[in-house]
């Protein structure tokens, strides 16, 4: 009894020690322009905890906190979540949360990891843009490499002038910042779900505080951090491999697309020749300019393979690096873009901290030679050793501190795996469930890439596991279906590109001029539709044209706006592209309108405007403006 009561006063001693070292205080919402977030039953946080949890008494660091309440009053253990990357936001993405299947009896708690998203400080926030101008130039490989070298030391030396310990941002610091916000919650245990590196993250907080984990998910999982780097041009190549294979093997798409390995190799050796550039808005490039050269195709493939419905589409895209077209591929920058989205000061902390001392260039130079054709691997990754080896210049990295992911779990681990994934292929899943000794499932999709977790499928699916239900065939039919859907008969059309990309990009009101011309040819329509079977009226050729004019034109607006929405629902990429070739009718319905509306023009103008001049303007005005978006686009 007395040794019982010793350790529960040392328990009650650390627990006073850790609250003084850390602080929970309860915020305003991170989006307070979100009516959706705002009426949801969300906590917000900010965190403090030590920067260097080795001298806690010193600087301390915020992070940023939402738990998401459970939605019923049976709660189970919460789910906290750890994002990918490094350098990965987490509490941007809370809207993806709000009708998750695991909040239905669970909490989930987000947290924006140290350096990143809401957290402060924010590490070199703009290094990702400083990154994307350097890749829309058009400039060699070294020069790319010795220009991302300097801008990322220039970071680290302004993350020095703040002030903040470069040494303390690692997987460790990481599990003493869960380890402490899971007890100031009051959470005896909870579900840890990492995804990508954020499930190396999750292992080693596993490892250490194997008391906080009621289960374990890991999707898209790192086994070895040795091999993360070094295997990278290999695990590529495996993923393309495949990519060959079922495209050939699939008739449509072997018919469309021929020969596709060839072309996609070929390809490289045409841009190292003369690479292609696109014009872009400047608000994506300051320069308006974007150039692809064979590393940025080569990237820009190999990040496609991240997501199923990037994967339908690949040998599309493919072919049109192949056949330059310039009007597609200049879409493709924005899209692009947003692989550089990480936090990458945060980023280049994690990789040169933990990643890059245990990964052996030599070695990758060595595995990425057994591919000629690809030339040198990924620069993209390879250009990361360049990087850390200045970062790292005269000061050591501490070895010891990378651990061992081998756990003798007490607790359920899911592993989920993509088969098309070419940074954590399906072989890490079976390699990382040697990590442990027990109580693993693996679960592989075999056409999805990276994040399974984030389809529907994948959510039912960890929601099953967390809640020790069982994972059935109904609910892996659609990660175990084997054959890709790849999406062939494309009508290419830069209009409809162009369209969607201002729908996505501009402010509402830059389609109010339309949406009222629209509502007046609406009118147009109706009042010649009764003009015309009006007993009491003649209708003469005028009327007629302006019922055809604009019944063409409501017929154009709705079966676009149904061709649009039908792709959005089957694959919202292939709006990068144009529309699938069964809505080729819209296309000729455009120019059947802007023919009629050329020709009532005239006969209006000759006939009948002075009869009555406010409201033919207003006519041509509205058909006008109708066009002009049109034609700016591109119909």
């Amino acid at each position: 009894m007395k040794i019982f009561r010793f350790f529960i006063l040392i328990s009650l001693l650390f627990s006073i020690v850790l609250n003084a070292q850390t602080k929970l205080e309860k915020v305003k919402s991170y989006f307070p322009d979100s009516k959706e977030l705002r009426k949801d039953n969300i906590d917000w946080y900010r965190f403090s905890v030590p920067e260097n949890w080795e001298k806690v008494n010193e600087r301390k660091i915020s992070l940023a906190v939402a738990v998401l309440k459970s939605k019923t009053a049976s709660k189970q253990e919460p789910v906290v979540f750890i994002q990918g990357g490094p350098g990965g936001n987490t509490i941007s993405e809370t809207i993806f949360w709000i009708n998750h299947p695991l909040r239905k009896n669970h909490d989930i708690v987000l947290v924006d990891l140290r350096g990143t998203g809401f957290s402060e400080p924010k590490l070199c926030p703009d290094l990702g843009k400083k990154f994307f101008e350097i890749l829309s130039k058009n400039q060699s490989e070294e020069q790319d490499v010795r220009d991302k070298v300097k801008v990322s030391l220039e970071c680290r030396q302004d993350m020095i002038n703040q002030g903040v310990d470069l040494n303390s941002y690692n997987s460790i610091s990481v599990a003493n910042d869960l380890h402490a916000l899971k007890n100031v919650l009051g959470i005896h245990k909870w579900n840890v779900y990492g995804v990508s590196y954020g499930t190396y993250l999750s292992q080693n907080y596993a490892k250490i505080f194997p008391g906080d984990v009621q289960s374990l998910i890991l999707d898209s999982s790192i086994h070895n951090i040795s091999e993360y780097y070094t295997n990278n041009t290999q695990n590529y190549i495996l993923s393309l491999s495949k990519l060959f294979k079922s495209c050939k093997e699939d008739a449509k798409c072997d018919k469309e697309y021929p020969n596709l390995e060839e072309v996609y190799y070929n390809t490289i050796s045409e841009l190292e020749k003369i690479p292609i550039t696109v014009e872009v808005d400047q608000s994506i490039v300051p320069s308006g300019k974007f150039t692809y050269n064979a590393e940025d195709y080569k990237i820009a493939i190999q990040q496609s393979l991240y997501d199923k419905k990037l994967i339908e589409v690949l040998p599309l895209l493919i072919y049109q690096f192949k056949n330059r077209n310039t009007s597609t591929l200049a879409g493709l920058v924005q899209a692009f873009s947003g692989a550089l989205s990480l936090n990458y000061g945060n980023y280049f902390c994690f990789t040169c901290n933990e990643v890059i001392p245990y990964n052996n260039l030599q070695k990758y130079d060595s595995i990425s030679s057994n591919y000629k054709k690809l030339n040198g691997g990924l620069s993209f990754y390879r250009s990361d050793f360049n990087v850390c080896n200045q970062w790292n210049k005269n000061q050591d990295i501490l070895k010891s501190k990378s651990i061992s992911l081998k756990n003798d779990n007490p607790f359920n681990v899911l592993i989920l795996s993509g088969g098309f994934d070419p940074i954590t292929p399906a072989y890490y899943a079976k390699e990382t469930a040697q990590n442990f000794i027990k109580n693993v499932q693996i679960v592989n999709g075999y056409t999805f890439g990276h994040g399974l977790g984030y389809t529907q499928s994948g959510a039912d699916i960890i929601r099953n596991f967390v809640e020790d239900r069982p994972i059935t065939d109904s609910l892996k039919q659609y990660f175990n279906q084997k054959d890709v859907a790849f999406k062939t008969g494309i009508t290419l059309h830069k209009g409809v590109v162009k369209m969607t990309a201002d729908i996505s990009s501009k402010q509402w009101y830059y389609f109010i001029p339309l949406i009222i011309s629209l509502l007046v040819v609406l009118v147009i329509f109706a009042g010649t539709l009764f003009m015309i079977f009006s007993k009491k009226r003649k209708s003469n050729v005028t009327v007629y044209l302006l019922f055809l004019t604009s019944l063409t034109l409501i017929i154009f607006t709705i079966s676009l706006i149904a061709g649009i929405n039908n792709t959005l629902n089957n694959n919202f990429y292939l709006l990068a592209f144009g529309l699938p070739s069964i809505w080729n009718f819209t296309f000729l319905l455009y120019k059947l309108s802007l023919f009629l509306s050329v020709i009532t023009f005239v006969i209006l103008l000759i006939k009948v405007f002075r009869n009555n001049i406010p409201v033919y303007v207003m006519i041509f005005l509205a058909v006008g403006i109708i066009h002009y978006y049109f034609i700016n686009w591109g119909f």
